[in-house]
């Protein structure tokens, strides 16, 4: 009887365990269910959702709405133009996202890797990305004016005169990509401000951007890959990197080559001795897999995640972890 009990103990154990990547008995293996690249596009997708603040406004009113982070954004009245450039006035939604923290870029799939002037994708010092988004009747509005947006600077640390203002498009591989906003001003500009201990940044176009810039190393850089268990690859998971001492740099490798089943990035962006945190994520089941893995970058190195490696936990936790990192 006593044996009877302890084996339906330890099967209703293996069936609620949610942070655990298997349950063992007598030899059986219960693993990670098979991943879905739908689900990781929906995991990603009610991840942002959960960031999305929304405020409802009338379009000739305008509107300063305040975030729960401290942003401030200042939409003049009359400012709004639907598709065909025509004013629009009645109630409108105002949906606005920020991001400042590994965690949530990771969760979202929402890193800071920015286009230099060649074309390469390097990795950026983050002071804040957002996203603006306005809606009239489930159609997107314009802005007809500037508008104006503040940052603070504690979200990140200390005000630094070097950030500039980027602007975010997804690519055809479903990542967020950042460019340089035109020095023209037509796209936008930032200006650090001491006073308020803030970036100052005013636009003319809604959608993603960012308070960056490049981030420097003197030492020799190098490519890497980062291998991955069978079943996974780039539609189903990704890999990102948290560099230790930069709360504020998330790269991503970005590339996989299906042949040999690893991830890698373009250019050869990563510093030669550094030491890193290699952050695998994918889905099972509508619970997050990963594994974290810290490396020291040795030239053309190869880091190895492997299915044991691997474990089962929610987005909170997941986001608590990789801002936990060093």
């Amino acid at each position: 009887m006593k044996k009877t009990l302890t084996f339906k103990l330890f099967a209703i154990a293996c069936s609620v365990a949610v942070f655990a990547s298997s349950c063992k008995n007598d030899g059986t293996e219960i693993g990670i269910a098979p991943a879905s690249s739908a689900n990781f596009k929906a995991m990603r997708e009610k991840a942002l959702a959960d960031l999305t603040q929304t405020k409802v406004f009338k379009a000739e009113d305008g509107i300063v709405f305040t975030s729960k982070k401290g942003a401030k954004l200042t939409i003049d009245p009359n400012c709004l133009v639907d598709e065909d450039n025509n004013a629009v006035d009645g109630n409108v939604t105002l949906s606005f996202i920020e991001i400042y923290d590994r965690g949530n870029m990771v969760a979202t799939n929402k890193p800071v890797m920015g286009k230099d002037g060649d074309g390469n994708l390097l990795p950026l010092v983050t002071g804040g990305e957002y996203n603006i988004k306005i809606e009239q009747d489930g159609k997107e509005l314009k802005s007809g004016c500037q508008f104006q947006v503040h940052i603070p600077a504690a979200n990140t640390g200390d005000l630094d005169g070097a950030m500039i203002l980027w602007t975010g498009k997804i690519n055809d591989d479903g990542n967020l990509v950042w460019e340089e906003a035109g020095g023209d001003g037509k796209e936008g500009g930032i200006r650090p401000n001491e006073q308020s201990a803030g970036y100052d940044i005013w636009g003319n176009e809604f959608g993603w951007a960012n308070v960056d810039r490049f981030y420097n190393d003197p030492r020799d850089k190098t490519q890497i890959k980062v291998t991955v268990p069978e079943g996974y690859d780039n539609n189903n998971s990704a890999v990102y990197l948290a560099y230790e001492g930069e709360p504020n740099v998330l790269a991503q490798l970005d590339t996989y080559d299906t042949e040999d089943k690893f991830f890698s990035e373009h250019y050869g962006f990563i510093p030669i001795g550094m030491t890193l945190h290699v952050v695998f994520v994918s889905e099972s089941n509508g619970s997050v897999v990963y594994a974290i893995k810290q490396a020291t970058i040795v030239a053309n190195g190869t880091i190895a995640i492997s299915s044991d490696d691997l474990d089962t936990t929610t987005k909170n936790n997941i986001v608590s972890l990789i801002n936990a990192l060093n």
